[in-house]
């Protein structure tokens, strides 16, 4: 990352998608066995891991720095940002440690399209939803299609059992739910874990319909990689 004192919130988001997320999913923590959620400081470049509470071999946090962080090998697997939180870190949550997450706004789709196009950056990813504002032509990766029960919804599979499922406003939630408020602030919950954010990355119309034009393009050319071109909007 840049010189202390120079970090920008932008700086952090692209280091993370650059590199950042790809070094996080690599790191082998001696006495976790599944991590939550990650947040990184924007100042100091000092990264926190949540364990899930009432894991057995412990699940007080811990840090490191991302300078020590292992090479970038691999893919970022299910990992994605979720936004500021009020202390000025980024808040990444992995996606493969939580199978089911109800995400509550009055457009959850602007906050689930956000999910989508970094979830698309990793080609073992395959996304399926019922719902025509998440669905975009990046072919078999990102799959619309009817899904029984009601509701809208998407999953997140990297055949990597098991399966997550991200509902949005269901009826019914669990102890994992993400609500983002009217004026764009949020609190992340999983299990009795909070964490409130001051700002969620979302998709809006606009700029959803330019990616989905692009898309249709890239997926209609021979050698063409959607997955660049959705990370090109982030």
């Amino acid at each position: 990352m840049t010189e202390p004192g120079t970090v920008t919130v932008a700086d952090t988001v692209h280091w993370l998608h650059d590199e950042g997320l790809i070094r996080l999913s690599s790191v082998a923590w001696p006495t976790i066995e599944t991590i939550l959620a990650y947040t990184v400081a924007i100042a100091t470049g000092t990264i926190t891991a949540y364990p899930a509470v009432g894991n057995a071999t412990g699940s007080d946090p811990l840090t490191v720095e991302a300078d020590d962080l292992p090479q970038p090998v691999g893919t970022p697997k299910r990992l994605v940002v979720v936004g500021l939180t009020m202390s000025d870190a980024m808040l990444v949550l992995d996606l493969a440690a939580v199978t089911a997450l109800a995400l509550n706004a009055d457009r959850p789709e602007v906050t689930a399209r956000a999910w989508a196009m970094q979830l698309l950056l990793n080609p073992e990813i395959t996304l399926t939803t019922n719902s025509p504002e998440l669905a975009v032509p990046a072919g078999p990766r990102c799959r619309h299609t009817f899904i029984p029960g009601g509701g809208t919804l998407f999953t997140v599979d990297d055949s990597q059992p098991p399966v997550t499922t991200i509902s949005l406003n269901p009826v019914i939630e669990g102890p994992d739910h993400l609500d983002v408020a009217a004026d764009g602030t949020a609190e992340l919950y999983l299990g009795t874990r909070c964490w409130p954010l001051r700002r969620v990355l979302g998709v809006e119309d606009q700029v959803w319909s330019a990616l989905a034009t692009e898309l249709e393009t890239s997926a209609a050319q021979p050698d063409s990689n959607p997955a660049e071109t959705a990370g090109a909007h982030l």
